[in-house]
């Protein structure tokens, strides 16, 4: 027999999260690196492919199991379990970054909070991540020893606010998991079943018209029906009551990387102001070390060693360089375009047009120099301008056709404000330029009306004062350590600056009806302000959905249910 430790810091004892018995040690030993430990690589080889590796990281999101409960539950038994999934990833997810999942070195960490979480996918180049979803994963599951799964983190736990903290975490958790039924329960008698229109095939159908023709035609039946409804009303609930969750909630993350990707991320860890960063980063090193030590080695090398040591002081030191700003940006979501390609002209939009147009007239003229093909795309006129660019976009069947790279000539910056939650969601896009101010409790928070209506308005702005509290108690002493308190729905600032091509694929992407409602209404912020300035640029964009669609995910998981159908036979 042996088991699983979770410790949360060097010289931290620990304890067992799980318990494996002899035969299942033996086949692990053939596909981890290791068989104690909540982080640990994974060994591709004939016992465990690429394509069972990327299919298991992938699954992450929706489960709570661990990736070695996973493997023997799920691919062990089955050696075309990869297979099969990424045959119906579509149908289940729908989500092209599960492709990234396969072909480089995956590893799990596991029993992680989310502001580590935040801190490794602050890495954007090489690497991808997949996480369990706050919406499809209820966090209501306590460790062995009988706590909720939260960060423990040891200057917190050593000072005179650690018996504090730990009452606090447990309360948050407490009324997370005590509402969540409740929450359930009004948004079901808000949206009866009886009175929603599922989209099957070519017809939009209440559950009490199913017909046997549709029936046999798509292979969906009631039973279908009723799950895809209460998939999408957990979803929703979920969405709503994350709110109450802290920094502090540990989940499980997959990640694959090339090894120029670990280096960076490992350099970043080091560097860390959090204890955890740095346990993270020196569990991370070990393991990859198993498996490609010529690869990662500078690691702990001078120059690496320099280099984690110019980041971490430069966190340290920028601080006493900038006076502190009063808090801004009280009043729920913003998204406020700060700069944009024609930004003080008399027409922005010409001006975006031509960057556009010139680079196709560079592209396409050859032996034509930038200057020249800027100047003919000045000369054409709008009119001709926008023709050009409308043959160049072509006839889009779908958000997957984006236009192509003379689009990454214009450019934009917001400035956002809005809950925590929504910056996690967002942050996963790596096309462009995004920093974040530290988590904090400055900025406030938004009451959702839904929690006046089922009757925690009154405890959620209890805990939340509890929380500033307490983070402005932590701060004065442990500024990187308070993050841990601040819970999803405070607000936050952060920027973006991105493309005019990366436009397309954030706004007709994070507007789908299946999407959070909260970063829904982000993005349609965004869409609204560019197409303000920049309507040439917006009028191909055929897939926003600007609609206010309170159970987003009904037609998702009906069309999963049909795709499975389909594939299944």
């Amino acid at each position: 027999m042996g088991s699983i430790t979770l410790s949360f810091w060097d010289g931290d004892a620990g304890f067992s999260v799980e318990e494996l018995s002899d035969a299942e040690l033996a086949e692990l030993d053939k596909v981890v690196t290791n068989t104690d430990k909540n982080i640990y690589a994974w060994k591709i080889s004939e016992a465990l492919t690429t394509e069972q590796s990327g299919a298991l990281l992938s699954r992450y999101s929706r489960t709570v199991y661990t990736g070695r409960r996973l493997y023997l539950k799920e691919f062990l038994p089955n050696k075309f379990r990869g297979r099969e999934f990424f045959l119906s990833w579509l149908a289940d997810y729908g989500d092209d970054s599960i492709q990234e999942m396969s072909g480089g070195l995956p590893v799990s960490c596991e029993y992680i909070s989310n502001l580590a979480v935040k801190e490794l996918e602050d890495s954007r180049i090489g690497a991808s991540f997949i996480e369990k979803s706050t919406r499809y994963v209820f966090f209501d599951k306590k460790l062995p020893n009988g706590s909720y799964m939260f960060y423990r983190d040891p200057d917190i736990m050593q000072s005179n606010l650690g018996d504090k903290y730990v009452e606090l975490m447990t309360g948050l958790f407490d009324s997370y998991v005590k509402g969540t039924p409740e929450m359930i329960k009004y948004i079901k008698d808000r949206n009866p079943i009886d009175a929603q229109y599922f989209r099957i095939g070519e017809n939009q159908i209440r559950i009490s018209e199913l017909s046997k023709k549709i029936e046999e035609e798509t292979g969906i039946t009631d039973a279908d029906m009723q799950k895809a409804y209460d998939n999408a009303i957990k979803a929703n609930a979920l969405d709503f009551m994350r709110d109450y969750l802290p920094m502090a909630t540990l989940t499980h993350v997959g990640i694959n990387a090339n090894a120029r990707a670990y280096e960076n991320i490992l350099n970043k860890l080091f560097a860390s102001q959090l204890a955890e960063s740095k346990w993270i980063a020196k569990n991370l090193y070990n393991e990859l070390n198993k498996l490609a030590p010529s690869l990662i080695y500078r690691v702990l090398e001078s120059h690496d060693k320099y280099y984690q040591e110019l980041l971490s002081n430069r966190e340290r030191i920028m601080p006493s360089y900038i006076e502190a700003g009063s808090p801004a940006g009280k009043g729920g979501a913003r998204a406020e375009l700060v700069d944009y390609t024609g930004k003080g002209a008399q027409d922005p939009n010409g001006e975006a047009s031509k960057k556009i147009a010139s680079a196709l007239v560079y592209r396409y003229a050859d032996g034509m120099s930038f200057n020249e093909a800027y100047k003919r795309a000045e000369e054409m006129g709008q009119e001709k301008r926008d023709a050009l660019i409308a043959a160049y976009v072509g006839m889009r069947e779908n958000r997957r056709n984006k236009p192509g790279r003379a689009f990454e000539n214009v450019d934009y910056m917001f400035d956002f404000t809005g809950r925590v939650g929504i910056y996690r969601d967002l942050q996963r896009h790596r096309i462009g330029t995004q920093e974040r101010q530290r988590f904090s409790t400055s900025l406030g928070y938004e009451m959702r009306s839904e929690y006046e209506d089922i009757g925690i308005a009154d405890d959620y702005k209890s805990k939340m004062a509890e929380v500033k509290d307490l983070y402005n108690k932590l701060s004065e002493k442990l500024p990187y350590q308070a993050q841990y308190v601040v819970t999803f729905g405070y607000n936050l600032h952060w920027y973006y600056r991105f493309n005019a091509r990366q436009l397309y694929h954030f706004c007709e992407l994070r507007t789908t009806p299946s999407g959070h409602p909260d970063y829904r209404k982000m993005v349609q912020l965004v869409y609204n302000e560019v197409n303000k300035v920049h309507p040439s640029v917006t009028k191909h964009m055929k897939f926003i959905d600007m609609s206010d669609s309170r159970l987003g995910r009904l037609n998702a998981e009906i069309r999963i249910a049909q795709k499975k159908k389909a594939i299944l036979g």
